[in-house]
């Protein structure tokens, strides 16, 4: 019996630090195929290997950034913005899980609404979405729990 309580509120505190102090990276990035290469900038680095790999493309920029940090109270979702010149993008938490936070993301070019999502985040596990072409590259939209 002790053993089941312990095994017990082990697992609730872990859900409950999953969810109580976690952060939300997210960025717009735009991804191109250029030689030589351009220089990756610094937050999209580790990102970059997997973006070649999935995407195909060698050059990444760094359109807007935004870091969230989450709020547990339930009355009313997190929602925040991505800026940059041209598109932003709003992401909003539905719901947190000990496994995952359920967000919904739109991708806006000034008022237009180009692509609206709902999507499951989890812990090391950065998501990844391809937006529209753009120029001369693809827009990808990533986050991450940080």
């Amino acid at each position: 019996m002790k053993r089941l309580f312990l095994s017990f509120a082990l697992a609730m505190g872990s859900a409950l630090a999953v969810q109580a102090s976690d952060d939300i990276w997210s960025a717009l990035v735009l991804a191109t195929n250029e030689a030589p290469p351009a220089e990756i900038p610094k937050p999209l680095k580790s990102f970059s290997p997997t973006i070649k790999k999935v995407f195909g493309f060698n050059s990444l920029y760094l359109l807007g950034q935004k870091k969230r940090a989450l709020d547990d109270n339930d009355d009313e979702p997190d929602q925040w913005l991505v800026p940059s010149r041209d598109f932003f993008f709003q992401v909003t938490c539905l719901s947190q899980e000990p496994t995952h936070y359920h967000l919904r993301i739109a991708l806006f070019r000034g008022k237009e609404l180009l692509l609206t999502t709902e999507a499951k985040l989890a812990r090391d596990a950065p998501l990844f979405i391809r937006g529209p072409q753009w120029g001369k590259g693809q827009l990808i939209l990533l986050l991450e729990v940080r």
